[in-house]
């Protein structure tokens, strides 16, 4: 009996498609990562991107962008969850299939050739209001979900965005860190000349071995920065076939900021998918009170049709009808009613602090374009000018005669340093614009 029992079970599993594998192997990641390293992207990408990548052309910013939302693995999660739940909406509209009874089997009638039994169909009857109350709160469960896919893509822009900046500001600065390079081996150039003709002192020249050994740092540190961001921007975007980028330092190029305060938080309180989110927990909690209140009434729980099977006794007024009443006698659902209305309040306390908290993301980030803007001007207007003033004043005095090689060279220094501060200043203005477009929920009108 134990064997049969065991075969038929695993007959109706095969039959719906239970069987599976084992649930761990442990070659299963390894395949996995090398299914990854050679597979094509989950997503559909744009022409431009597939074709960069077959042509093993450098990516554009947008191109990455593209490559990042179709095989970013945490994205993919993201929208497995929003798929998930958009699928939930169908299942909350399934009513409980009916089920066969077969019941008042008497032993000593069957034992004597008399078998009887009541044969019946019993349904399950759902309460008015419930399942439009699960539908409800399903459909708001699925739009919370795609808000939040929504929010990790607009959080992937920013991500590739700020590396691609990055790239094209450290790149800038190695290029200035080159030049400083050489004007400390032009610099020592000087000082050993003067060394051998005993018009400097070896001191001076130990120094000059300093400033450069440390210029040198500066240029392997900035080198060892390009590689860690470049790696970065590669976990970014996901796991696959190597690719390269191609960096714009046009991106560090703003034009003047002119940022309204209240239009973009205005704008952001209609576009960020946070709030969408906390506005379908709300009215997820509502439904959740709707179905508290429906259950707490008195209902037909079931309605069950019946039909005598016996010997000599079968007609066809051999009919019966069963009900089952939920009765609230011992609970009125009470705790429950309350519980969901205390629920509720707490999604709507979240989304006026889901609101607060939007519009403090926006005044912050504002105000450090604005503070960065300032400082780029500041630099442009007062610290860039002076020292190209310095640069061709000491040009001029060099070619009278007044003024020595190596004092040229150290105003050089200063303006490959003052360029360089201004490098860092773009940046920091471009980062915390890159940051507005993310806590606005769109990029800024150009």
């Amino acid at each position: 009996m134990t064997r049969a029992w065991t075969i038929l079970s695993s007959l109706t599993m095969m039959a719906v498609g239970c069987v599976q594998g084992p649930a761990i192997s442990p070659e299963r990641a390894v395949a996995t990562w090398r299914e990854m390293q050679v597979g094509h992207p989950h997503g559909p990408l744009p022409e431009a991107a597939v074709a960069a990548l077959e042509a093993g052309d450098a990516l554009t910013v947008e191109q990455a962008y593209a490559l990042a939302l179709a095989n970013n693995p945490e994205l993919a999660v993201v929208e497995a969850r929003a798929e998930v739940a958009t699928e939930e909406i169908a299942a909350a509209r399934q009513i409980d299939n009916p089920s066969v009874r077969v019941s008042n089997i008497g032993v000593d009638d069957s034992a004597q050739g008399r078998l009887g039994f009541n044969l019946g169909l019993r349904a399950p009857i759902p309460r008015p209001g419930s399942v439009r109350a699960r539908v409800d709160g399903a459909r708001h469960a699925a739009a919370s979900a795609q808000g939040q896919a929504e929010a990790a893509r607009r959080q992937l822009r920013a991500q590739v965005y700020r590396l691609f900046a990055r790239l094209a500001w450290l790149t800038a600065d190695l290029e200035e860190v080159t030049r400083a390079v050489s004007l400390c081996d032009e610099r020592q150039r000087q000082l050993r000349a003067r060394v051998a003709r005993a018009v400097a002192t070896d001191v001076e020249l130990a120094l000059a071995d300093v400033a450069r050994a440390e210029v040198v740092d500066e240029a392997r540190k900035l080198r060892g920065e390009l590689a860690r961001t470049e790696a970065e921007l590669a976990r970014v975007v996901g796991p696959g076939p190597a690719f390269s980028v191609r960096v714009d330092r046009k991106q560090l190029d703003i034009d003047d900021l002119v940022l309204d305060p209240a239009a973009l938080t205005e704008y952001a309180l209609r576009a960020r998918p946070e709030l969408r989110a906390a506005q379908t927990r709300v009215g997820a909690a509502r439904s959740a009170v709707t179905l508290a209140k429906v259950e707490a009434a008195p209902w037909v729980s079931w309605a069950q049709v019946n039909y005598f099977v016996g010997p000599g006794t079968t007609t066809p007024a051999s009919f019966g009808l069963a009900l089952a009443i939920d009765v609230p006698l011992f609970s009125l659902n009470r705790g429950k009613i309350k519980a969901a209305k205390a629920l509720a309040r707490q999604r709507q306390v979240e989304e006026r602090a889901e609101v607060a908290a939007i519009a403090g993301e926006v005044g912050e980030a504002i105000a450090r374009a604005q503070r960065a803007d300032a400082r780029v001007h500041e630099i442009e207007q007062g610290l860039l000018p002076q020292v190209d003033a310095a640069a061709r004043q000491a040009d001029a005095a060099l070619a009278a005669g007044t003024l020595d090689v190596v004092e040229v060279l150290d105003i050089e220094a200063r303006r490959v340093a003052a360029r360089r501060l201004h490098l860092a200043a773009r940046f920091e203005r471009r980062d915390a614009l890159i940051e507005l477009e993310a806590a606005v929920g769109a990029p800024l009108p150009r």
